[in-house]
């Protein structure tokens, strides 16, 4: 075995997180101490002469030498956080899901994956997507560079009920919410930034057709966020309810959210907000009698008819 073949060997070996041992590389070689010596200053003027992110050190208590990485590192907490949160999305299919969590955790290294795993071991066997059954990764990469080149396109749309519609449309921003990934486009026909999930494109192709919007129509992603309840944009207004159960809730729901007005007495507060009508008026009805909707008084109006067809169903 000749000296590169050795050296690289062993840097192998290191570059996959193991600790190496000078007398032990010297006994797997059949070569003196002093050769692996060279060796390892080989590799750290290969490390330095390549601008390579990583240190070659030794650890006195362990009794060998370790890569160390000089550049900021992703925690074994926060791969443990982003596989948590990806598998509570159910947003991809199976295989999908095991390509993500194993590409996060070849960012650590063995030991902290050996740690993981265990955690992990349950939520994986038991993972369970979402029923469309695409593989999204690629679609959402492509609209995600679509929307960076500014290139407008032509979709082949499944609407809510089966029907396929053509739209040409100029892709803006993309968002993830409730289980689902949504591309935020200008649609020149309607003059509007409409929303479409991005598992129901079921075909894209990239047009020469200009689209052009005025300032007003431009999508601010970030600012929209703090409006949308379920991905549901309707008419924006400033909503006034009283809630009865946790504040935190409705806080967390609503991001401009503040509390205007404490009732100690009957353990409620009255809670003012920014948002879209549309997707507000499902999550209020879904919190039965812990909510009464304030203002506006229409709104309000709407609130009461909604909940008049609800007991209706109960009482036919």
């Amino acid at each position: 075995m000749n000296a590169a073949y050795r050296q690289l060997t062993i840097f192998q070996a290191l570059m996959t997180g193991h600790l190496v041992k000078k007398t032990e590389l010297a006994n797997q070689f059949h070569v003196s101490p002093r050769v692996i010596q060279r060796d390892f200053s080989q590799i750290r003027q290969f490390i330095t002469e390549q601008h390579l992110l990583y240190q070659l050190s030794y650890r006195r208590q362990l009794g060998g030498y370790q890569l160390i990485t000089t550049q900021d590192s992703v925690s074994k907490q926060t791969i443990l956080i982003l596989i948590k949160i990806a598998l509570a999305s159910r947003a991809l299919t199976r295989p999908e899901m095991t390509q993500t969590i194993n590409g996060l955790l070849a960012l650590i290294s063995p030991e902290d994956q050996a740690e993981i795993q265990p955690i992990i071991k349950n939520e994986r066997f038991y993972y369970q997507p979402v029923h469309h059954g695409r593989s999204l990764r690629q679609m959402v990469w492509q609209l995600s560079r679509y929307i960076t080149q500014k290139q407008s396109i032509t979709i082949t749309y499944t609407r809510q009920r089966g029907e396929f519609v053509t739209r040409t449309i100029l892709p803006e921003a993309i968002i993830f919410s409730e289980y689902y990934f949504y591309v935020i486009a200008y649609n020149p026909r309607y003059h509007q930034n409409l929303f479409y999930r991005v598992d129901r494109i079921r075909d894209l192709k990239t047009t020469q057709q200009v689209i052009t919007r005025t300032r007003a129509e431009r999508v601010e992603e970030g600012a929209m966020r703090q409006f949308l309840q379920y991905m549901q944009p309707g008419k924006k207004i400033t909503l006034q309810f009283k809630f009865w159960g946790i504040p935190e809730a409705a806080l967390d729901r609503f991001p401009t959210a503040k509390i205007t007005t404490r009732y100690p007495d009957e353990q409620a507060v009255l809670i003012t907000t920014s948002t879209f009508d549309t997707g507000a008026k499902m999550w209020l009805l879904s919190q039965g009698a812990n909510v009464q909707v304030v203002a506006p008084h229409d709104f309000a109006t709407e609130i009461q008819q909604e909940l008049t067809r609800m007991l209706a169903r109960y009482q036919s």
